[in-house]
């Protein structure tokens, strides 16, 4: 079961790229595809958010567990991927965390801390 995730956020296209960026992150889903077929996790979504007040409007989150996607995140094909992206639009990160089912096991091993 998925403890974890890799949330990939981004705001919008780098100005005067915008075409590039479009057409680059078609392709990166594909990546996501792949590197999913290849076993690295789980589960994947990907989000566009409504016009808010923020400066994050999608993000793709990449669901399974910690040990491999702390592995596909070092790696030289998400790194190429990462970066290529991180060129073409603003405000990219790439942020690991732990689902629900994560946030219990870090509740089970540090119950003694809030007794």
């Amino acid at each position: 079961m998925a403890n974890a995730c890799l949330f990939i956020g981004f705001n919008r296209p780098v100005q005067g790229r915008e075409a590039e960026a479009w057409k680059t992150l078609e392709a990166s889903l594909a990546a996501i595809e792949g590197f999913k077929q290849e076993g690295w996790f789980e589960s994947y979504d990907v989000i566009g958010l409504t016009p808010h007040f923020g400066s994050t409007n999608s993000f793709m989150l990449l669901k399974g567990e910690r040990a491999k996607l702390d592995e596909l995140r070092r790696s030289d094909a998400f790194e190429r991927f990462s970066m290529t992206l991180a060129r073409l639009f603003t405000g990219y990160g790439v942020v690991p965390g732990v689902t629900l089912e994560g946030l219990r096991k870090v509740r089970e091993r540090t119950a003694d801390l809030f007794v």
